[in-house]
């Protein structure tokens, strides 16, 4: 099998090697090299990046004949080939990592909460745990313990043991397999099985912050941060909060009972608005019925608005419906075209307002549907002359 060199201390940035196996692939070219210290994903940790022989590498894995492959845009063109770490994605998946085992510890020694999965993601990292929920006080306790264990600057080291000297390890849970157990190990903190890369002392975290509690798949999933991405999420917020508290010329401590007072203004204006619209149509609806002409019992109502709400018209044609004998045609013209509502009366069921609003739409060039009481449809913009000589033609259809 390779010799994997990521499972030493990984400060290792450049490296030289031989490939002994090259394959032409759909995606590129498979180098297989006598060493190397490019992490492959495995255990929740994603593959490393970076060049060899000058060559971007796009990914790296094991394979099922547990060698570890790299794929290359192109080929090498040599046989002895340097290595180069992606130093920057290396570094912070080290800390992403270690980070993790400080978490997971944390939670069995405060929660008694065992860490079901584990995901490193590009922008933020997951573990689950076997936990109905997780409150506010717990996440900052445990988040409080993580943060002292990391400025403590603990060793972090790793080797492989034995199974006798397996059996002797006071493990936070199992490992997968039964030989070549690589222990990591954070001093006075936590003992687990992994094969991922780590920092060399947990100083070099330099923070952890829990970004995000939720319930999952009846556990609890925790979303956090750690180093460089904890300081730009850190960085992020500051900058919402200061542009938050500068456009409503408050300061950061009174930005929320600003807020809130604010949505509170607005949740009554909003209302107040809504009573007031209310009110106009009511009275639009009074008018327009006293306005309407009336033909053998019957009143026939044709309406055009520009920019009125689709919904208010709707409600419009839904008063003028309980109205006695009276076939309803409303029209509002939108941004990006005409909207059209017809409604009859119940007392008129020899009217179907599904094939009055199509004669409506028919000259438009629209389309739509509906029951027979109450039909809505749309068509391309059109002048208000045009709608009206639609509306108006429309209500001499008589089928039922």
């Amino acid at each position: 099998m390779t010799e994997r060199l990521y499972y030493e201390q990984t400060t290792l940035k450049t490296f030289t090697a031989t490939i002994v196996e090259q394959r032409d692939a759909e995606r590129g070219v498979l180098v297989r090299l006598d060493k190397t210290a490019f992490y492959p994903t495995s255990g929740g940790q994603p593959y490393d990046t970076g060049t060899l022989a000058g060559k971007p590498v796009l990914d790296v894995w094991v394979g099922e004949d547990q060698e570890v492959w790299h794929l290359l845009k192109e080929t090498p063109g040599t046989q002895e080939v340097t290595g180069e770490i992606n130093w920057a994605r290396r570094f912070d998946h080290m800390q992403q990592h270690t980070g993790q085992h400080l978490l997971s510890a944390a939670c069995v020694e405060l929660l008694d909460a065992a860490t079901t999965s584990f995901h490193l993601g590009e922008t933020y990292s997951t573990i689950d745990l076997d936990i109905p929920g997780l409150d506010e006080k717990d996440t900052q306790e445990v988040e409080n313990k993580v943060n002292g264990i990391i400025w403590e600057d603990r060793p972090v080291t790793t080797r492989f043991v034995s199974p006798d000297e397996l059996k002797q390890i006071p493990l936070r849970k199992p490992p997968k397999v039964e030989e070549n157990v690589r222990i990591v190990w954070i001093t006075g903190c936590d003992a687990s099985a992994c094969g991922g890369t780590h920092v060399a002392s947990t100083g070099q975290i330099g923070m952890l912050k829990i970004t995000n509690v939720e319930n999952y798949k009846g556990g609890v999933r925790v979303t956090f941060l750690c180093g460089q991405r904890a300081l730009s999420d850190y960085q992020r917020i500051q900058h919402i909060v200061q542009t938050t508290g500068n456009s409503l010329s408050v300061g950061q401590d009174d930005i929320y009972e600003t807020v809130q007072r604010t949505q509170d203004e607005v949740k009554a204006t909003r209302r107040e608005l809504r009573q007031a619209q209310e009110q106009l149509n009511a009275l639009e609806t009074a008018q327009l019925w006293d306005t309407a002409p009336e033909q053998n019992g019957t009143r026939y109502i044709t309406k055009h608005w520009e920019q009125k709400s689709f919904q208010e018209v709707r409600a419009i044609a839904a008063q003028l419906r309980e109205h006695p004998r009276a076939l309803i045609l409303l029209a509002t013209t939108e941004e990006k075209g005409v909207r059209i509502v017809c409604a009859r009366s119940d007392d008129l069921p020899e009217i179907n307002a599904r094939v009055v609003l199509q004669a409506a739409l028919d000259p438009l060039n629209g389309r739509g549907g509906g029951p027979p009481t109450l039909a809505q449809g749309g068509a391309p913009l059109a002048s208000e002359e045009e709608i009206l000589a639609a509306l108006k033609q429309a209500v001499l259809i008589r089928e039922a």
